[in-house]
């Protein structure tokens, strides 16, 4: 298990910032940003790394924008009972994007102030998705499992239960698309989830739903009997987000990690569940 920090600096106005990147030799990338006077800079490093704890004080005494990730393993992840699986390969918007998520034909919004919802129909997306050597994808502002037939065919081949095979909609057309389809999961946890006090959350003023944070650092701890029997996948009880952005976290079991690892599939990445 690695501990992964992805920092962004804008070079003049953290420029000693960038010149201690530079001396202690950390690859970066920049993009320059409109104007032209400036780039944003980009690196990553591991706490194991030994320049970690320079770059530490660095980010405190800029306060630079550190987005904190965990990177497990083959080996951690092919011995975990269960994990978490979370789409990294995004791309286009769910339609119509100028109403999201107010006006989706796919979903009943629980909750028009924290956004909380239930899928009730397929997804809508603008076209035909550009996967390359994708299986898996997602869309922009959601948090859904887009994937080739491939994958299905797959879960098929292993008897996987606690899933549904749904299709995906071409918003103009209203056609079917023939290059993805939904991963749809109805089982949802109990509660379960053991995220300490300290764990950032929001208690929504009009519906009362606790909505936590990303989980980013480490494993995540669920409790045992929250986990519903005879099934390899589920959704966390617990909402997960802020402002308009709400997702209930995956779950699967090991032998879907495995099958995945095995036929080497892209476009997901897991996270170990301990389980107490």
């Amino acid at each position: 298990m690695e501990i992964l920090h992805r920092i962004n600096i804008n070079s003049k106005k953290d420029a000693k910032f960038l010149a201690a990147i530079y001396q202690l030799q950390i690859r970066y990338k920049a993009i320059e940003l409109p104007g032209g006077e400036s780039s944003l800079v980009t690196f990553e490093i591991t706490e194991s790394d030994q320049r970690w704890n320079i770059i530490a004080n660095l980010i405190a005494l800029y306060n630079a924008v550190n987005i904190v990730e965990t990177i497990f393993s083959e080996e951690e992840i092919r011995s975990a009972a269960w994990l978490r699986m979370i789409c990294v390969f995004e791309q286009g918007y769910p339609q119509p994007r100028m109403t999201w998520p107010f006006n989706q034909p796919d979903r009943e919004l629980l909750c028009p102030r924290c956004a909380i919802y239930r899928q009730i129909a397929p997804m809508h997306i603008a076209k035909e998705p550009h996967l390359g050597r994708k299986a898996f994808m997602t869309t922009i502002l959601t948090h859904e499992i887009l994937c080739i037939p491939a994958v299905l065919q797959g879960l098929q081949e292993i008897q996987a239960t606690g899933y549904e095979d749904w299709d995906v909609i071409l918003h103009k057309t209203g056609q079917v698309s023939q290059r993805v389809r939904q991963l749809f999961i109805p089982t949802v946890a109990r509660p379960g989830a053991l995220l300490d006090e300290e764990h950032p959350r929001t208690i929504c003023p009009q519906c009362g739903t606790v909505k936590y944070e990303a989980h980013m650092r480490g494993v995540l701890p669920i409790k045992s009997d929250a986990l519903p029997p005879n099934t390899d996948f589920m959704l966390t009880h617990e909402w997960f987000g802020s402002g308009y952005f709400s997702w209930r976290e995956i779950i699967v079991s090991n032998r879907i990690a495995q099958l995945v690892l095995d036929k080497g599939w892209q476009g997901i990445r897991f996270k170990v569940v301990e389980i107490i």
